[in-house]
């Protein structure tokens, strides 16, 4: 999908390749058929396995006890409150991330308007709001900032026709949280009236939308499985691994931006290296929408 699964099949290549471990791998698993799934892989004899996505990690809390020799690797956003032997999470971290997309977009923007859509209402996707909100009161507190929900990460009807009420709205930088949904934002950016720029998620979609597009927050799980693996060979079967975030880590911008001046660029890397470096710090608040009015 050259978005978040192109993510975990990237990483499965550099297992293979540069751990030179033997790899398989499933598509299209419907969260329904995940317990099923895993099993399969659990009594085959494999003795690690990732559920790419949080979405299964409910099908791994049911799983993973009945198989106490498998390691298991989810994906999750805070510290389970349920403690296993046998699983490793590896934390997603989206917040910084978006903090330095809000931080671009006050750079960018001439109506001072600004919009994000995201999927669900869900933990993570708050700490990305709350997180862009906070770049904006840092940057450009008189801009205006308005986030919507489309209800699904990967429909991009909805996702065309909320951008276009954003745009509608005077919106002149949209900070995507889709997956598939990014096709729809691209053709309402593309049959603007006027100059509208976007952002996306984990991996670089500058070709879908060249004269639109700013940057990607992208993501790089290599590392964090390959210390995930490290860990189960030592023994340490149970951990909490955060993708921090850096440019030589799991979780950073894409750059050089594009579309944008130099002296913008250097100033948006700028900011990047501070929170990286811990100079800035972003708040964490996956917990509720907190906006100001």
């Amino acid at each position: 999908d050259a978005d978040y699964n192109a993510t975990g099949y990237v990483t499965m290549q550099d297992v293979k390749e540069e751990l030179g471990m033997e790899v398989s791998y499933s598509e299209r698993v419907a969260v329904p058929d995940a317990t099923r799934v895993l099993s399969e892989y659990a009594d085959s004899g494999y003795p690690i396995i990732w559920a790419h996505g949080a979405q299964f990690n409910n099908a791994v809390f049911e799983v993973a006890p009945k198989f106490p020799d498998t390691a298991f690797i989810i994906e999750a956003d805070a510290p389970l409150e349920t403690d296993y032997e046998n699983v490793t999470v590896l934390e997603r971290n989206y917040y910084p991330g978006f903090y330095v997309l809000g931080a671009l977009a006050t750079k960018v923007t001439e109506t001072n308007k600004i919009g994000y859509i995201g999927g669900l209402e869900l933990p993570f996707t708050y700490g990305e709001v709350n997180a862009i909100d906070q770049a904006l009161d840092t940057y450009k507190p008189e801009a205006e900032f308005n986030y919507i929900y489309v209800g699904d990460f990967n429909d991009p009807v909805k996702t065309r026709q909320t951008a276009e009420s954003l745009i509608s709205q005077g919106c002149d930088v949209i900070i995507s949280g889709v997956n598939l949904g990014n096709y729809g934002l691209f053709k309402a950016v593309q049959n603007a009236d006027r100059q509208v720029y976007i952002t996306t998620t984990y991996t670089n979609k500058h070709n879908l939308a060249p004269d639109h597009h700013l940057t990607s927050d992208l993501f790089r799980y290599t590392p964090v499985v390959f210390k995930a693996i490290e860990n189960i060979k030592n023994g340490e079967t149970s951990a909490f691994i955060p993708m921090q975030y850096g440019p030589d880590k799991s979780r950073y911008l894409k750059l050089p931006v594009d579309n944008v001046s130099d002296e913008v660029n250097e100033w948006v890397k700028g900011i990047a290296e501070q929170v990286a470096n811990g100079e800035s710090t972003v708040e964490k608040n996956l917990s509720t929408i907190e906006i100001e009015d």
